[in-house]
């Protein structure tokens, strides 16, 4: 019988995912986020209750799970999983959060030095222990953000005050980085696992990829990148590799395993390729944004050379002259600085250039030949920090996809907004199979 889990603060399902994978039985998750929800439950059989968990009692929770016949009156769970959300603990968030306060914008806090504890999602955390307290399942695998290992509560690190927290369990905690585990991206997260006293304690997982051997964006999504993205996301692939694929191999293996007995396929009806189109001012600056990674030629496919590095910061104000504004001006737009840099379209479209003080790596090329940065949820905003390698558009929500790990023929539901939001906040699924098969280890040594 496969041990049985519940996923908490679930998203689209990318740790639940992992964990199935793994061995699991998932019986039920939770997820306030309606989009989050609809793609969970397209997407497993079991349900997804779209709650706010800080309204939703354990016992509510235990008792809907009885009255639905999922579980027996009173039945034990294998582990209670979930990444409660906390942005404070993000260096991104703590100092857009900062920002906010000098600008007397973060509700009524006026201490830029924010005690980021404070904001009631950085406070979800504390639900979590609730869940396990009522279920006391035999572990707990709780994920969250790297940046809270130098996180600070009244002089006692937070991680301490977190494994604290749980009465009852021996925890343990380590950041670990999912391009060591086959995920095209270097993404690193924090994975607190606990054990109720007694039983055995599981290892965290060993890297199975490492140097050389990491999976490269480019062997994520080379076959989508042939094909443009449609304004329904939905397209039909072919097979890249054909029969010469010399010093090419195309080892994605997320593209490839098993759901539910399905064998996933490289080729045919993709979803979610989709991405916004560049407006007037894009298609100006995004060739001039630069990953640093040299030229390729991969399956046939050439890849031009993006050296030197440069984001947005190195091209603005710098090259305005020499560059932006004659570029602009060929284009028939008209470009002038009147305090700030302003571009205007032939269609009357204006826009003011982003403050590069304050927006130095606000546009930003991916590399082909290494692991993409940590795909996140800003992508929902526009995607500007993931521009594709070549291409001078963003990546699609299914090329993101493939860098978190997710298969083909996992659905994303709702807006395309929606939908990088969702990918953005997933756990990836190869790293969570990865934790998960440890803690399968650990339950079987029990037995």
């Amino acid at each position: 019988m496969r041990p049985k889990a519940i996923d908490l603060f679930a998203g689209p399902g990318g740790l639940s995912l992992g964990l199935e994978r793994a061995g699991f039985d998932v019986l039920a998750a939770i997820e306030w986020d309606e989009a989050a929800g609809e793609t969970y439950r397209t997407n497993f059989d079991h349900p997804s209750y779209q709650r706010d968990i800080s309204k939703l009692a354990p016992n509510e929770l235990r008792q809907t799970l009885e009255r639905e016949k999922i579980i027996s009156k009173g039945e034990k769970i294998s582990l209670i999983a979930g990444g409660p959300p906390c942005p404070g603990f993000s260096l991104i968030g703590r100092s857009k959060i900062s920002d906010l306060i000098k600008k007397g914008e973060y509700g009524e806090s006026k201490e830029y030095r924010h005690r980021f504890i404070d904001d009631p999602r950085n406070q979800l955390f504390r639900e979590f222990v609730k869940y396990v307290k009522e279920f006391q399942p035999d572990y707990f695998l709780m994920e969250n953000v790297s940046g809270m290992t130098s996180y600070v509560l009244d002089e006692d690190p937070i991680v301490d005050v977190i494994c604290a927290s749980f009465v009852g369990y021996e925890v343990k905690w380590r950041v670990l980085d999912a391009s060591e585990f086959g995920v095209p991206q270097s993404r690193k997260r924090i994975f607190f696992i606990g054990s109720r006293t007694g039983n055995a304690h599981p290892e965290f997982p060993e890297p199975t990829h490492t140097g050389r051997n990491k999976i490269s964006t480019l062997e994520a999504i080379l076959d989508l990148s042939l094909v443009k993205p449609t304004s329904n996301g939905l397209i039909r692939v072919s097979d890249p590799q054909g029969s010469n694929t010399r010093g090419f191999r195309y080892r994605s293996s997320m593209r490839r395993w098993k759901i539910k007995g399905v064998r996933q396929s490289l080729t045919g009806r993709k979803t979610s390729h989709w991405s916004r189109s560049p407006n007037e001012r894009d298609m100006v600056i995004f060739p001039l944004i630069k990953s640093g990674a040299p030229a390729g030629k991969v399956s046939g496919i050439k890849i031009p050379p993006s050296e030197p590095r440069q984001i947005y910061g190195d091209i603005f104000p710098h090259m305005w002259n020499t560059h932006l504004k004659p570029a602009f001006e060929d284009r028939g737009m008209r470009a002038w600085k009147r305090g700030r840099y302003h571009v205007e379209a032939v269609s009357g479209k204006r826009w003011v250039m982003y403050d590069p003080k304050g927006f130095s790596d606000k546009m930003r090329r991916i590399r082909w030949d290494e692991p993409s940065p940590t795909i996140v949820a800003h992508l929902a905003k526009d995607a500007y920090m993931f521009i594709h390698p070549w291409h001078n558009r963003t990546i699609s929500v299914r090329e993101a996809a493939r860098i978190q790990s997710f298969p083909d023929s996992f659905e994303f539901k709702g807006s395309m907004t929606d939908q990088y939001r969702q990918v953005g906040n997933a756990v990836p699924p190869l790293l969570a199979s990865a934790i998960g098969t440890e803690l399968i280890l650990a339950i079987s040594s029990n037995n």
